[in-house]
């Protein structure tokens, strides 16, 4: 893996992210530039997300939260309502081109 670890940054991300579990650290990856958090605690395989954001900042800390293993249960389910309410949007638009025709 080519990169660096982040230990600082201005707006404090990093500590924030270790003040919700110390084992989390941020990586910079060379090889495709991207921002990435891992965990210490999940060695051999440290990597827990990869970040969708070019910088540190809120958004940082907000989507490490928002994605952490405990609340897989709450986002699946999150993710199954949209997915149904996608199918019946598509089921209706496609109902209505039939009528159209």
């Amino acid at each position: 893996m080519t990169g660096r670890v982040i230990d600082d940054d201005m707006l404090g991300v990093c500590g924030r992210l270790k003040s919700i579990d110390d084992g989390y650290f941020v990586f910079l990856n060379y090889k495709t530039g991207k921002l990435e958090v891992h965990n210490a605690k999940d060695a051999p395989r440290t990597l827990c997300l990869v970040l969708p954001y070019d910088t540190l900042d809120e958004r940082t800390v907000r989507h490490v939260r928002r994605t952490r293993a405990e609340r897989a249960r709450e986002l699946i389910a999150q993710v199954e309502r949209e997915n149904a309410l996608l199918e019946k949007r598509m089921r209706a638009a496609a109902a209505e081109k039939l009528c159209n025709a």
